[in-house]
């Protein structure tokens, strides 16, 4: 491939040291390179834009900007590739330290395709709008914790169960090693085809989280603890809010059309890096 886009999280002199560094290097071995500056100023609000002849995306920052990319990207089936300027970079196949090798593979075309799940919520009060997730669909309290929810969960409308709880995580594999990790969920495989459902400090001793089919549907109501109470819940995709659920009202999540496209450089066997990042902690 010669044709890349790269998009970074923000444009601080970190970033711009090694978005130069890859612009120069692609330039030098015969490549074209484009930088979405719109982007890398407020890259929370722009759209991420890949013209047609666009082959590979890099990512520079962490395992959030490739997730924001991705976000951006189902329509289209680029690969993506993220060089990790953050911390665990569970999703970031290039690091500081490999950065020409890895651009050497990308050049010449030596890497491999993984194509990963994503999650898409159909909010019943909202039904115009879709959205999608390769990490998480979280339903939170709109009050950071201070307010408990009771959530009532079924799949594929068979009732599991109600909990009071401060919110619930509905993760793919390639999102468990992000929130769901946070909240004591199961390390998943990437490659697994499955759903994980983990609640956030749940009100209950019996609480544990729940890995399902990736062709399940999990429906989660918000109720109501005392009859007089209003509770909100926000619904967050990747981290990203966009929609409230109000009393009585509800969500289904389920596995997306859409998938999304990573370019794996480094021969690396998923245990392997678990092992690697965590001791990186």
């Amino acid at each position: 491939m010669k044709n890349f886009l790269i998009v970074a999280r923000s444009f601080s002199d970190l970033h711009e040291k090694y978005i130069n560094l890859i612009r120069d290097y692609i330039s030098v071995h015969g490549g074209m390179c484009i930088l979405d500056l719109d982007t890398c100023s407020d890259f929370s609000e722009a759209p991420v834009t890949v013209d047609d002849n666009i082959e590979c995306i890099i990512t520079v920052g962490g395992d959030g900007t490739v997730v924001r990319v991705a976000q951006n990207v189902t329509n289209r089936k680029v690969p993506i590739v993220g060089l990790n300027c953050g911390h665990l970079g569970y999703l970031c196949d290039m690091t500081v330290d490999n950065v020409e090798h890895c651009l050497d593979q990308l050049l010449d075309d030596s890497y491999k395709v993984d194509e990963r799940m994503m999650l898409e919520g159909d909010c019943k009060n909202d039904p115009t709008h879709k959205y999608m997730a390769l990490n998480d669909i979280v339903v939170t309290s709109d009050a950071a914790g201070l307010y408990v929810l009771n959530l009532t969960v079924k799949v594929n409308g068979i009732p599991l169960y109600s909990h009071n709880c401060d919110g619930l995580i509905v993760s793919t594999p390639t999102g468990s090693t992000a929130y769901n990790l946070s909240a004591n969920g199961p390390i998943v495989s990437p490659h697994a085809d499955c759903i994980v459902l983990t609640p956030i400090n749940p009100h209950t001793l019996n609480s544990r989280s729940i890995i399902l089919s990736s062709n399940d549907i999990v429906e989660v109501t918000l109720e109501a603890r005392h009859e007089e109470d209003e509770p909100k819940a926000n619904v967050i995709y990747d981290g990203t809010l966009r929609q409230i659920l109000r009393k009585g009202e509800s969500i289904e999540i389920y596995r997306s059309k859409a998938t999304s496209h990573m370019a794996m450089l480094e021969n690396v066997n998923f245990l392997e890096r678990i092992r690697a990042r965590m001791q990186e902690i």
